[in-house]
C-alpha cells in the first residue's frame, strides 16, 4: 500500500514538474505598445468581407498571455475592432503569434492544429530590415514568423476558389535598415563622417 502510495504521489510530482518545464519554454516575444500592419492579396474570387489590410495593437501582456486590439479593412471599405485575450499555451488565432526564439526542430502547441514543428530558419526582409524567421507548413499554410518576438510576418494558402497572401509591412518592433544597418546607426555613420570631413577640411586649410 505504501509502496502504491508512493508510486501515485511520484507520477502526480512528475506530471506537475513536466508541466512548469513546458511552461517555462514557452516566451512571449512581444510587449504592450509594439503593432505591426499587414496587407493582404488575393486571386481568385474572394468574398468581400475578406480583411485587405490588418493591424495588430498590443494591449497588455501577462505571462503567456497577451491581450490585443486587431483592426481590419475590408475589401468592402468596412472596419471592423476586434479586442481579445489569448494564451499563447494554446495558441493565438490565426497563428498570428507563435512563441518566441524557437529553433530549427522545435515544436508549439496550437489547438487547432495540434503540434507544429518548426521545418527552418532563414533570413529575409520585413518591414525594411532583416530578419531571422521561423518558417513552417501547416495543413497547407505556409509560414513565417519573426523568430525574436514571434510575430506573423507572411502567409500563403489556397482553397477552391482563391488565394490569399498576407505580408507584414510596416512596425515599430524593429527599426527599419538602410544599406543593413539600422536607421539609427546609419545617422549616427552619416554624422560621423559629415564631422571627420570637416575637420579635415579645416586642417587644410590652416595649413595654407
Amino acid at each position: 500500500m505504501k509502496h502504491s502510495l508512493f508510486f501515485i504521489l511520484l507520477l502526480v510530482l512528475f506530471g506537475i514538474c513536466s508541466q512548469v518545464f513546458v511552461s517555462a519554454q514557452i516566451t512571449l516575444g512581444v510587449k504592450e505598445g509594439d503593432w505591426i500592419e499587414y496587407n493582404l492579396n488575393y486571386s481568385g474570387s474572394v468574398p468581400s468581407e475578406y480583411p485587405e489590410w490588418i493591424k495588430i495593437d498590443v494591449l497588455n501582456v501577462e505571462g503567456t498571455n497577451i491581450t490585443a486590439k486587431l483592426t481590419l479593412l475590408r475589401i468592402d471599405g468596412t472596419t471592423q475592432t476586434v479586442n481579445g485575450t489569448y494564451d499563447l499555451e494554446t495558441g493565438v488565432l490565426d497563428l498570428l503569434l507563435i512563441p518566441a526564439n524557437l529553433e530549427s526542430g522545435d515544436e508549439f502547441f496550437h489547438a487547432d492544429f495540434g503540434k507544429v514543428l518548426i521545418d527552418g530558419i532563414e533570413e529575409y526582409t520585413y518591414c525594411n530590415a532583416n530578419r531571422l524567421v521561423n518558417y513552417a507548413t501547416i495543413e497547407g499554410i505556409e509560414c513565417h514568423w519573426d523568430k525574436i518576438t514571434g510575430i506573423l510576418l507572411q502567409s500563403e494558402h489556397s482553397t477552391g476558389d482563391f488565394s490569399q497572401k498576407m505580408v507584414a509591412d510596416k512596425t515599430n518592433m524593429w527599426e527599419p535598415q538602410i544599406f543593413g544597418l539600422d536607421s539609427t546607426i546609419f545617422s549616427v555613420l552619416i554624422v560621423a563622417i559629415v564631422v571627420i570631413i570637416a575637420i579635415i577640411v579645416v586642417l587644410l586649410l590652416k595649413r595654407r
